[in-house]
């Protein structure tokens, strides 16, 4: 099976391109036309519509893998049944949606937090949209399903294109909507269709993708029971990265107030941004390692997880190596903020995306397809009650942000080090000095020798002249080391006859024109 990895990781940088732009012009047009109060209820509806996927329960990525391991090639029936299965689980869970969407608007007062003084109607109307997004949730949750069978399919780019198509017809209708003057109720039906429409989108390009592919109207006891011991191990594993994903800001705000939150904040976007650009290209690992793994090709999966972590190390240690210099500079730029604590946790949270980026994220979506989820269910376990027991215990004698930041890295640096990262030397027998050599050390000294020429440059320049110009003249610097490297240090021989045929016809169409 030839594997669309390029084609898969453009149209996902394309597609969170298109979702970035298009959130930010709808995020702005909602504020502007609804005003605050009802851009606030906006966000409470999407926040409980987005709390509904933890019913999803590990069972989407169960169909990917399923999927990822072309068992509808070697047993149709049995996919059918499996995926079946998977699909009226997701309709059982989404069954629940409703009694709570109902709890949900009886206590509309405190759940909202409305006003003594809300009219009655305006109390209504809440009601109302809280409904239309409980019943959108039900019927879109059960979907969910056919994305993630794309993935499988190593078809990522064909769920891209229903996405970004999707978001230009929303952005559209929301022109139109604001245009006729209609408000949040028309807009909300409108928003939650198109999201309808977009998941049976999905569910079409299954059924071509895939002959023979139907959904059997029967619940298969004996397929269920072996889902769910993958899926839960799978849900135990997100839940655990929940825990410290948003344990981090709860545990601050409890302990040290508001501001600290605010100032931990500022400082942690820049290295969770990071962490966003370089997901679009670690997705592919998940299918690609369930595929080779059901066929044991070991080696040949080794070659591609090394190769893997070593492009991710290229574009993260750049990244990082210029945020460790450029913190402040940066923060002043994009949130005029001179905050010298702020800049201080940015530097040390992008060290630690750095580490997620290169030693976690991608061991772990190919343990997960390597029948070691168990594995990794019980370590991230491990790390969730360790980083919460440490967190209190630090946090009970000095309340600060740093402990708390600081227990994350001590949990993460111990479960990668210690367990993940020997666990995938000895599941893909990788000879660990090429891997260290190739994927670790390579990039990271390209990086280096990157940053000791911004940093000449920030010393020099500093104060003499605007941020702006300064992160341009190092943004501009980068790239001319980066991209000759790119060309040298990363691309094997068909890469660069690819490469040079690209370039050719560029150049082509340019003297043509």
């Amino acid at each position: 099976m030839k594997i669309p990895f390029f084609k898969n990781t453009v149209t996902n940088y394309f597609s969170m391109f298109v979702r970035l732009v298009q959130g930010i012009l709808v995020t702005r047009w909602l504020i502007s036309h609804l005003g605050e109060a009802q851009y606030g209820l906006w966000v409470m509806l999407w926040s409980f519509f987005s709390y509904a996927l933890l019913l999803d329960l590990g069972f989407g990525v169960a169909a990917q893998k399923v999927t990822a391991t072309e068992l509808y090639k070697k047993d149709i029936e049995k996919f059918n049944h499996t995926i079946s299965s998977i699909f009226f689980s997701h309709v059982s869970m989404a069954l629940l949606i409703l009694p709570l969407t109902f709890v949900g608007m009886y206590y509309i007062r405190e759940l909202f937090h409305l006003p003594g003084d809300a009219t009655a109607e305006y109390i209504y109307f809440c009601r109302e949209a809280l409904l239309l997004s409980g019943l959108a949730a039900t019927v879109v949750f059960p979907l969910g399903v056919f994305p993630e069978i794309l993935v499988g399919l190593q078809k990522l780019y064909l769920r891209n294109y229903i996405i970004i198509v999707s978001k230009v017809v929303e952005l559209a209708g929301v022109i139109c909507i604001f245009a006729l003057g209609w408000g949040l109720f028309k807009l909300l039906f409108f928003v939650m269709l198109v999201m309808g429409l977009t998941q049976l989108a999905m569910l079409v390009s299954v059924w071509r993708s895939i002959p023979g592919f139907r959904i059997r109207w029967a619940f298969d006891k004996e397929i269920f029971k072996g889902i769910f011991h993958f899926s839960s191990a799978v849900y135990i594993i997100s839940i655990g990265r929940m825990i410290w994903e948003r344990g981090m800001f709860l545990l601050i705000s409890i302990f040290c107030g508001l501001a600290p939150v605010g100032i931990f904040q500022l400082g942690s976007r820049i290295p969770f941004l990071i962490q966003q650009i370089a997901l679009p290209y670690v997705e592919n690992i998940s299918p690609i390692s369930a595929l080779l793994h059901s066929r044991n090709r070991t080696m040949h999966l080794a070659q591609i997880l090394m190769r893997s972590i070593r492009w991710v190390n290229f574009f993260a240690a750049g990244a990082t190596v210029m945020v460790m210099i450029y913190a402040p500079r940066i923060i002043l730029l994009l949130f005029n903020v001179d905050n010298d604590e702020a800049a201080f946790i940015c530097r040390l949270m992008v060290l630690f995306v750095y580490f997620l980026l290169v030693y976690r994220i991608i061991p772990e979506k190919f343990l997960t397809m390597a029948e070691e989820h168990k594995f990794l269910a019980s370590v991230q376990s491990f790390e969730s009650i360790f980083f919460i027991v440490i967190s209190l215990v630090g946090l009970l004698v000095k309340p600060h942000e740093l402990i708390v930041v600081g227990a994350m890295i001590l949990t993460k640096g111990i479960g990668t080090i210690f367990f993940v990262m020997p666990h995938l030397v000895k599941r893909t027998n990788m000879k660990v000095i090429r891997f260290v050599l190739y994927s670790l050390f390579e990039p990271a000294l390209l990086a280096l020798s990157t940053g000791m020429v911004c940093y000449w440059q920030y010393y020099l320049l500093r104060g003499q002249m605007h941020e702006f110009f300064l992160l341009m003249l190092a943004g501009v610097s980068g790239c001319l080391i980066y991209f000759p490297a790119l060309y040298f240090m990363m691309f094997d021989h068909a890469d660069k006859i690819r490469a040079k045929k690209l370039l050719g016809k560029i150049i082509g169409k340019m003297r043509r024109s």
